[in-house]
């Protein structure tokens, strides 16, 4: 009776991000700190309607250090 190894390798899978609209991104404004003025104000900046929390935050940090 001979015994074969298996390898069993972890395989992580990434999922990707959702993807959010304007209306939810504003309506959820207080998660980012800031009121819906400020993300209203980054959505026009960065030229999108929808995109990941992860992009809305970045959005949101550009548009409060941009320079007026």
């Amino acid at each position: 009776m001979s015994k074969k190894k298996t390898d069993k390798t972890d395989k992580t899978v990434e999922t990707p991000e959702s993807v959010y609209s304007r209306s939810e991104l504003i309506e959820a404004a207080l998660s980012f700190g800031v009121k819906p003025e400020v993300v209203a104000g980054a959505l026009k900046l960065a030229g999108k309607e929808s995109m990941t929390k992860t992009e809305a935050e970045k959005a949101i940090k550009a548009f409060l250090e941009r320079k007026v």
